[in-house]
């Protein structure tokens, strides 16, 4: 920034450092509103699959995806909202950047008796990141966890020690898929409005 004075003053130059591009992600970023009970709840039921203690992002830089939480085992950064896909792709980008570590955001419906679940999420892999967007919630009939993609694409496998990913699907067919979306599905009512304590 220059400032120019009359001619009979001097010039005062004040030399500013050239903002970095995720400088300029950040700041054309709009963080998260804050997190409402059920957002909390969606966030709290993910590190429960994952059977990890969560805590308060401390390692939130950025500032983007407030209120979320770090899952401290495996390193992920999980937020919910019931803000609809593309919102919050470049925020999640600019997270992972900022930390390194993998961000998970949890789509849900509000206000309805079954909560839908939709997932987003970001990898860091090998200097850049994978995306894999619009995946669903699996229970197998052993009681394991995956996030699974609507259509083709890897599955992952939510363990103690990190977000496992695979090309080998953990179902055989579109039933097996529907049937275990659907399990999951009920697995997560039951913790929403059922007895389960979240601590």
């Amino acid at each position: 920034m220059t400032n120019f004075y009359p001619p009979d003053s001097a010039i005062d130059l004040v030399i500013e450092p050239r903002p970095t591009m995720l400088d300029l992600m950040i700041k054309g970023s709009v963080p998260l509103p804050m997190a409402t009970r059920a957002d909390m709840k969606l966030m709290h039921y993910l590190a429960s699959l994952m059977h990890s203690r969560a805590s308060r992002d401390v390692l939130n830089m950025a500032g983007l995806l407030a209120d979320s939480l770090f899952i401290e085992t495996t390193a992920v950064i999980v937020r919910a909202t019931a803000c609809a896909a593309p919102l919050f792709l470049s925020e999640m980008e600019a997270e992972a950047i900022a930390t390194r570590h993998s961000v998970v955001l949890l789509r849900h419906t509000q206000g309805q008796a079954t909560v839908d679940v939709t997932i987003d999420l970001v990898l860091p892999d090998d200097g850049y990141f994978r995306w894999l967007q619009d995946y669903r919630l699996f229970r197998g009939l052993a009681g394991d966890s995956w996030l699974v993609p609507y259509g083709d694409g890897p599955s992952v496998r939510l363990l103690p020690h990190g977000l496992f990913l695979t090309e080998h699907a953990p179902y055989a067919d579109d039933w097996d898929r529907r049937a275990g979306v659907a399990r999951a599905s009920a697995h997560l009512d039951s913790h929403l409005h059922g007895g389960w304590s979240w601590r």
